[in-house]
């Protein structure tokens, strides 16, 4: 019969190694890593990240800020007595309703022409559709349209950075057919917060 040799020594490290690892995954599942978007588009926000990750993250509308004849996008959670959205497509609803309608603070401005209204936003697995009224094309040169465009595209994006926003105005497009402004914006549909940064900003 023969007889099996344990090597003690080997066993306590095997013990320490599977310790370790316990330890370092209990850790992880209690910290979150925030990655940041890298983005030459200048962004601010007013927002904080929920302690409770069970709690949904709130939209937030986009603002612009005029700092040394630079426009920059300022990122406000919605006021406290808006009405509590049941999905996302309602959330981004009212964000897209504040941003057409609400007066920022004295320090934030908007390129949005008065008078914009939102015919509709559907959230869908292809991303998020925003459909804006014809005003939406009225006034301003190119600076003003590159910005109106990048305040709906952030809010409409404000619950995902990464979503794919499809932008249309009377229920056209905003594409080559269809430009925006005498300045002839034209969009990739859909585009995203990165893809705008790289082509305009």
């Amino acid at each position: 019969m023969k007889k099996l040799f344990v090597n003690k020594h080997a066993v306590k490290l095997s013990l320490l190694f599977i310790t370790a690892v316990a330890l370092s995954i209990g850790v992880g599942t209690n910290h979150i890593v925030l990655q940041h978007e890298k983005s030459s588009v200048p962004v601010t926000t007013s927002a904080t990240i929920p302690n409770d990750s069970a709690q949904q993250i709130q939209p937030q509308v986009y603002w612009l800020r005029s700092e040394r004849s630079k426009l920059t996008l300022v990122a406000k959670s919605l006021p406290s007595n808006t009405p509590s959205s049941s999905s996302p497509q309602q959330g981004l609803t009212i964000a897209m309703q504040q941003l057409l309608t609400a007066q920022p603070r004295d320090d934030l401005t908007s390129t949005i022409p008065k008078g914009t209204q939102l015919l509709s936003l559907q959230v869908c697995a292809d991303g998020v559709h925003v459909d804006l009224s014809p005003e939406f094309r009225s006034g301003g040169g190119s600076t003003s349209m590159i910005y109106r465009v990048a305040q709906v595209i952030y809010t409409a994006s404000s619950l995902d950075p990464n979503a794919k926003v499809f932008i249309s105005v009377g229920g056209r497009s905003i594409d080559q057919n269809h430009p925006l402004g005498g300045e002839g914006l034209i969009l990739q549909q859909p585009t995203t917060r990165s893809q705008f940064a790289a082509d305009f900003l």
